[in-house]
């Protein structure tokens, strides 16, 4: 029997319910972690992605890329932590620009990988989630509705949380008494 599994179940559950009971603060926490993301892809972009190309032109979207990443992924980190949740929404919108703008200067390191023969996948999946997760805070209001969405998120993880503990119970291997 594999006691990860039913850790990670459990954390899943408590997770949930802790979405049920307090929403605000994961919403915190979500542009905390995005925060992260982006000041980790911030320093990146401007040790490894700026160098892949001599072109000058490559080179100063990418640092600019960098340094906007590094600059709001701070601020993204820092806002939260010291801002009202009425403030959040600000914080909110001015996140999902910023998505948006990287993933304009990344849609041009794209195309300048893409005709240098460097691969560009991972790329193209960085664009794609960063529109997305751009779209998901400009829809999504930071008041009641988002409040709603979380709540019912955290139903969905306490379900899913308990019943994958139970099948992981249920099929567990049974050892005969020796």
């Amino acid at each position: 029997m594999n006691s990860n599994k039913y850790i990670f179940s459990l954390l899943v559950t408590v997770a949930g319910i802790l979405m049920i009971v307090s929403p605000e603060v994961f919403f915190k926490m979500g542009v905390i972690i995005l925060g992260i993301a982006a000041a980790i892809d911030g320093l990146f972009v401007l040790v490894t992605t700026r160098h892949l190309i001599i072109d000058p032109h490559f080179r100063l979207m990418m640092t600019i890329r960098g340094i906007l990443s590094l600059v709001i992924g701070v601020l993204a980190v820092i806002f939260p932590l010291f801002i009202a949740t009425s403030f959040m929404k600000i914080v909110a919108w001015g996140f999902g620009g910023y998505l948006i703008v990287s993933a304009c200067f990344q849609c041009y390191g794209i195309t300048m990988l893409y005709r240098n023969g460097i691969m560009i996948r991972q790329s193209v999946i960085e664009v794609i989630v960063s529109l997305i997760s751009a779209a998901v805070l400009f829809i999504i209001p930071v008041n009641t509705t988002m409040l709603i969405i979380f709540r019912i998120l955290g139903v969905l993880l306490v379900l899913s949380g308990l019943s994958w503990t139970f099948f992981i119970w249920y099929y567990r291997p049974l050892k005969p008494f020796e």
